[in-house]
């Protein structure tokens, strides 16, 4: 089963880990989850429409790493998405799996009458 951490690309932060969404461990595709998080986060997913991009995409929400694999079992579960040391530890022993950006979907129309 695949551990997704997911870090903000503004802030830089850990915003999520799928070990632990909630209490819960979520499963899914790196979107999936990113959608799980969002709703944890009390953010209505079915507001958004997510995709996956890549690191250079200045349009992205999170930055997506693998930690089951490798050298990466030995982070914890975290539980402090702002502490350096947990980040950097992610960013050296995990592997960068996939970026996901977001839009807001509106029911506006962009046409008007």
């Amino acid at each position: 089963m695949a551990r997704y951490i997911f870090i903000d690309h503004n802030s830089g932060y850990i915003w999520g880990d799928s070990a632990d969404i909630d209490g819960k461990i979520v499963t899914g595709t790196p979107v999936e989850v990113a959608a799980a998080l969002d709703a944890s986060l009390e953010e209505d997913p079915a507001l958004f429409t997510y995709w996956q991009t890549h690191k250079s995409d200045p349009e992205r929400t999170y930055d997506v790493y693998r930690a089951d694999i490798g050298g990466s079992e030995v982070i914890g579960t975290i539980h402090d998405g702002t502490d350096q040391e947990t980040i950097e530890a992610v960013l050296r022993d995990c592997e960068y799996v996939t970026s996901i950006a977001r839009k807001e979907e509106s029911d506006e129309f962009d046409d008007e009458f």
